[in-house]
């Protein structure tokens, strides 16, 4: 008879990332957690901004600690370090698992104040380095990552793309651990009917921002006019005042519920995803579970999870004729086969159910030494 998992008594999850896919990340993660680690306490630390969307995570093992947090606030970051701090010294967990790049700062900068016996383990979420900006302070912050590396016992990749990005450069290989993002299992769409009108429907979902491609995202459909409708969901995270306007062909429905997510994945012909950079791109990963087509940008973990010409096509960032030529070119049966390799791909990779045994298995490796 196989030897019963043993977990850590305590976990400790902290953040500072306001919604997106960090918080939907957590969602899957921590779902999984409560139910298979019930001797566990799992506690997580995060935004008040954040409380809805988690506050559906239920265990007598889980406790939910928000906290206020300004966008960009260094004193907010700061008081968050200290207020990690002094929960770890209060409840001595064996993991303390950080989230995004400005918690992984504020955290692992305290070192010394974390306690003897804790393990820390660093999801960066997608490396800040990796982003638009200017060379000297992409410079200082992959600095900063490889001094903050050597107090951190590991880091979880969530492409192969960040894991190569840090060994670029210079964070110890053996540091290192991939462990792809994935989501859990919904009821499979029925076929998607042909439309009336002919329009494809075209989904996006994510942040209305200058990463997200939000801007890209509308001058596609500028271009394609009345050949296509789009619905998108998502909002500006710092402010909808300086966004372009729409054209009459995109009609943009807010920030939404996970299952409103999905369920327009159920009723479009393909999701674009014009990102300029991603650690990941989960967004993809939801919509491939969902059957449908993904159009991406060639940029960070895209590339590794979307394959092109079978489960989607991948195209260069900002190139908007580009896009256009590739969505115009690709018949409704070709479509449908990109679906149907996705949700294929999606079992055989993407699963909340492998990332969830990954990461206890990660977790037993840091405690057992």
């Amino acid at each position: 008879m196989a030897a019963p998992d043993i977990h850590p008594r305590r976990i400790v999850h902290v953040t500072e990332a306001p919604l997106g896919g960090v918080v939907t990340y957590l969602e899957e993660l921590l779902a999984l957690q409560i139910a298979t680690m019930p001797a566990t306490a799992i506690d997580l630390i995060t935004p008040a901004v954040n409380r809805p969307a988690l506050e559906h995570l239920q265990g007598p093992n889980f406790t939910l600690i928000d906290y206020p947090m300004r966008r960009g606030s260094k004193k907010d970051l700061a008081a968050l370090g200290l207020r990690t701090i002094g929960h770890l010294r209060r409840t001595r967990p064996e993991i303390l698992h950080i989230h995004s790049t400005f918690a992984g700062a504020a955290v692992r900068g305290l070192d010394p104040l974390i306690p003897r016996g804790c393990r820390t383990i660093y999801c960066p979420h997608g490396w800040a380095f990796s982003r638009e900006g200017s060379g000297r302070g992409q410079k200082l912050v992959a600095q900063v990552e490889r001094l903050l590396s050597r107090v951190t016992d590991r880091i979880v990749c969530i492409s192969d793309y960040e894991r190569r990005a840090a060994l670029e450069i210079g964070i110890a290989p053996e540091k290192l651990v991939v462990i792809d993002n994935g989501v859990s299992p919904r009821p499979e769409a029925a076929a998607r009917p042909p439309r009336a009108d002919g329009k494809l429907l075209i989904a996006f979902a994510g942040r209305f921002d200058r990463q997200k491609g939000y801007d890209t995202f509308l001058e596609v459909m500028r271009r394609l006019g009345d050949r296509a409708h789009a619905q998108a969901i998502g909002s500006a995270i710092v402010s909808a005042e300086a966004l372009p306007a729409p054209p009459p062909n995109v009609e943009l429905l807010g920030w939404q519920p996970r299952e409103k997510v999905f369920d327009l994945f159920a009723r479009a012909d393909l999701l674009l995803v014009p990102s300029r950079w991603e650690g990941f791109g989960l967004v993809a990963v939801e919509a491939m579970q969902a059957g449908l087509p993904v159009f991406a940008s060639r940029v960070g973990g895209l590339q590794d999870v979307v394959a092109d010409g079978r489960t989607g096509r991948l195209f260069t960032p900002d190139a908007v004729g580009e896009i256009v030529a590739l969505i115009e070119g690709t018949t409704p049966e070709q479509l449908r086969e990109y679906g149907r390799r996705g949700l294929e791909r999606y079992r055989e990779r993407y699963t909340a159910d492998r990332m969830a045994r990954e990461m206890a298995a990660l977790y037993r490796e840091v405690t057992s030494g």
